[in-house]
């Protein structure tokens, strides 16, 4: 995903590309869920620049929306199940701020869950969420890429660059085999998600979530691992992922699929992107983790911005904050 959106955003530009397929596998773009949610993690934190994010999002998509007649980025209602006092404090404040309160739409309480026979002590908020169908654009942009000539099923080789290619590296966890990025801090982890079949639901969270899929179909998970990150789905991550549903009625969905993937994130849990210290017409595109239907679309406009007119990255995501682990050589 992310290299198909920073493709698209260099020829919105008016540049000319050349994607090479990475073949990458177990890649996390293949089971993305595409959920964008604003309240993230045990301390419903929000994700820097959320609003930006959804903005520059929705104004992407709304172009292929408009040339396909497919809908793929959509709001959806998100039912967090607070696991705590601490969390449902948090909510209570988000909901009094003007800035996050667009995304609290109602509080349900324990007996109003109840009622759906889902388990919730302190409650629970319903977030205004969105969704991305990731399948369906991945697929939309390989067809564009295609028609325009702009697309190779050659294997890129790293010691075939010519002098005056720019070559944008958005290879996800394969970066721990391109030589001239490896030494940059990546912290890939697997991720595990199970498919169900059965009655209708409201999207749900309490940190594990389930979401619909197709009709009749909901995906739910996910898990970290990061170790033995080409195990394939684990039995571990199958019942750790079942485990923690028990706050829903589980019992009446029947589990048909079970999926791994692989994120590539970083240690300080920020994309790492921009042009090589020494090489300059080499750029990387990577580490957006678990948030990368969130964000990319917003960084990827960054890094347009520096190749194009040299405007400086946010340091946050440059990857000169990491240039004392470059190789002495």
């Amino acid at each position: 995903m992310a290299g198909a959106i920073l493709a698209h955003t260099l020829i919105d530009r008016g540049l000319k590309v050349c994607c090479s397929e990475g073949k990458i596998n177990y890649s996390a773009s293949r089971i993305a869920t595409g959920l964008i949610n604003p309240f993230i993690g045990p301390k419903l934190n929000i994700p820097f620049e959320f609003q930006r994010c959804t903005e520059v999002n929705f104004h992407f998509f709304k172009k292929w929306e408009d040339e396909s007649n497919e809908i793929l980025l959509k709001p959806e209602p998100l039912l967090r199940v607070f696991k705590s006092k601490t969390q449902r404090n948090k909510w209570d404040e988000y909901t009094k701020n003007s800035d996050s309160s667009r995304y609290t739409l109602s509080f349900h309480s324990r007996e109003k869950l109840a009622e759906s026979e889902i388990m919730g002590k302190y409650g629970a908020g319903e977030t205004q969420a969105f969704r991305l169908n990731v399948e369906k654009f991945l697929k939309l942009s390989r067809q564009k890429l295609e028609s325009m000539d702009c697309w190779t099923e050659e294997t890129f080789k790293h010691n075939n660059i010519k002098d005056n290619d720019s070559v944008f590296f958005a290879e996800g966890y394969n970066v721990s085999k391109n030589p001239y990025f490896n030494w940059l801090p990546f912290a890939p982890a697997q991720g595990e998600i199970l498919e169900f079949t059965g009655p209708e639901s409201n999207a749900l969270s309490n940190g594990t979530w389930f979401l619909s899929n197709k009709k009749s179909s909901f995906l739910a998970g996910s898990t970290w691992k990061h170790t033995e990150l080409k195990s394939g789905p684990t039995k571990i991550g199958h019942d750790t992922i079942l485990r923690n549903l028990e706050y829903m009625p589980i019992s009446r969905y029947k589990k048909v699929n079970h999926y791994s993937g692989i994120r590539s994130g970083t240690l300080d849990r920020n994309p790492i992107i921009g042009r090589h210290p020494r090489l300059e017409n080499l750029y990387i595109f990577n580490g957006f983790g678990s948030r990368g239907s969130t964000t990319i679309k917003l960084y990827a406009d960054h890094l347009a911005e520096l190749f194009i007119n040299g405007v400086k990255l946010p340091m946050h995501v440059d990857l000169n904050r990491f240039t004392s682990l470059l190789p002495n050589i």
